[in-house]
């Protein structure tokens, strides 16, 4: 637990308590009651008077135990604290000839009264349940909110994916690492820094996002760094930027590739001291950040053609961590559909809908160029367009995603088979699985009878089943899953 008179910035989950009285006992008793608690600081300093009401710029107080003074004016000074503070818990410790009453301080919702005498172990009990209970609050709100921002919004099986999830677990235990994520637009790169801050020990702490390639290259250094009063012409009061707003937290710098060369320099003298002063500001100022960056470039190839610094890159380039395209995992596209469709519904109707078999059908054979962000932004339109529908169909999907009647068409003369791709392509990995499934579905799970409709060996088969994630669908008639096959020594 810290105790200090000069003001500090809370740390995630820290239980903020203002200490005003002239009991020299005072102290030593509110320190044991927090004695338990994992994070605490304890601030000393008299109830401001009736007009100021503040303390200092950044002291917010949770919890405030305050004795009673003996003034004309403590009454409204309580009441304009409580103003100022709506969420603090007050304590009020009431001297033996106090004329206050319930009534008179009724505004300021005292948590709780001790009438002098009391007992010392009274107050230390009442104020660390306190404590607790605030931190529970907190942690009950933390889960509530990873699951809305953490690794579960990231949904899919793809071996590429879950490699890269396994990397995120890893480096969110680490707070101070710089992380590095790769991925073309709409692949999740910000769900993923999102996931990364929630499930680190930062969760608490601010996460501040702002898009590099959004905001014109002359007000980035502002959003990024703050302004002094007067830094230019707009600039009619003091403002902190990103880095400043983030200490404590997370801060994701999206398309980090945009940035300008002069900029990139002071980015890295950030990230090599933590330190930078405002727009035309002369004081250096120091901040706890974490940085995570993202882009869609090639920061290697930006670095040869001068673009971008060698030294910036390589600082950045601590953890890398690469998202693959939705095109490049295709076998995700039903659970990642039925994901969002689920979300989505409920909150605009208030009830679930579904995916026909033929829309999900559409859905596979389409190339997604726009990722997993086209899929949602999909949903959503389909959630709107279709306000009496319970399921929706390859019908109600716009013309892109419109199938030939069949893919594979037999051409009379030769035999041979004729494809017909959509205008977009298709990944040829998503033809050969459902192709598999076909051949398996009609059989009712017969390997050997499906390998006879495909015209293949049945070993050939089992290895094409093993390698696409199949190998469950196989053997269903006869009630067991199909065995491994064996490695050669």
């Amino acid at each position: 637990m810290t105790t200090n008179k000069k003001t500090q910035k809370k740390k995630p989950a820290e239980v903020s308590v203002l200490v005003s009285g002239n009991d020299p006992e005072l102290s030593g008793w509110v320190e044991s009651g927090l004695s338990g608690l994992a994070h605490a600081t304890v601030h000393y300093e008299y109830l401001p008077d009736a007009q100021s009401t503040t303390f200092s710029r950044d002291f917010d107080p949770d919890l405030a135990v305050i004795d009673e003074e003996v003034a004309a004016d403590f009454a409204a000074r309580l009441g304009r604290f409580k103003e100022r503070y709506p969420r603090c818990q007050v304590f009020l410790l009431a001297s033996d000839t106090s004329t206050l009453t319930p009534q008179q301080l009724r505004p300021v919702a005292i948590r709780h009264w001790f009438f002098r005498p009391f007992a010392a172990d009274e107050l230390q009990r009442v104020l660390g349940a306190a404590g607790h209970s605030l931190q529970a609050q907190w942690r009950e709100q933390h889960r509530h909110e990873r699951g809305l921002t953490g690794f579960d919004a990231l949904v899919g099986d793809h071996p590429r994916l879950r490699e890269a999830l396994d990397m995120a677990h890893k480096v969110a235990e680490s707070p101070q690492t710089s992380v590095l994520i790769l991925g073309e637009t709409g692949t999740g790169k910000g769900l993923l820094a999102r996931a990364i801050h929630a499930e680190s020990p930062r969760a608490g702490g601010p996460y501040q996002e702002i898009n590099c390639g959004a905001i014109p290259g002359e007000l980035m250094e502002s959003e990024l760094f703050g302004h002094v009063q007067g830094a230019f012409t707009s600039a009619v009061s003091e403002k902190p930027g990103l880095l400043e707003l983030a200490d404590r937290g997370t801060a994701f710098l999206d398309e980090v590739g945009e940035l300008a060369l002069p900029l990139q320099a002071k980015i890295l003298k950030f990230l090599d001291d933590g330190s930078f002063r405002r727009v035309q500001g002369t004081e250096s100022l120091r901040v706890d950040v974490r940085m995570i960056a993202a882009t869609n470039r090639n920061l290697e190839s930006e670095v040869k053609e001068g673009r971008f610094r060698l030294d910036l890159f390589h600082r950045l380039n601590v953890i890398t961590i690469a998202l693959p395209p939705l095109r490049d995992r295709v076998e995700d596209i039903p659970a990642l559909a039925e994901h969002y469709l689920d979300r989505i519904s409920y909150r605009i109707r208030g009830r679930k809908l579904h995916w026909s078999s033929d829309a999900l059908a559409a859905l596979l054979q389409y190339a997604w160029p726009g990722n997993v962000r086209e899929l949602i932004n999909l949903t959503e339109r389909m959630v709107l367009i279709t306000p009496d529908a319970d399921t929706i169909s390859a019908d109600d999907l716009p013309r892109a995603f419109s199938a030939p009647q069949s893919l594979f068409r037999p051409d009379p003369e030769t035999g041979e088979i004729r494809v017909d791709l959509p205008p977009d392509g298709i990944p040829l990995k998503a033809v050969e699985k459902a192709l598999l499934e076909a051949a398996l579905e009609k059989t009712d799970g017969n390997v050997t009878e499906a390998a006879r409709l495909l015209k293949m060996s049945r070993g050939s088969l089992r290895y094409r089943l093993e390698k696409l994630g199949l190998r469950d669908k196989a053997s269903r008639r006869r009630g067991r899953p199909m065995r491994r096959r064996r490695r050669a020594a």
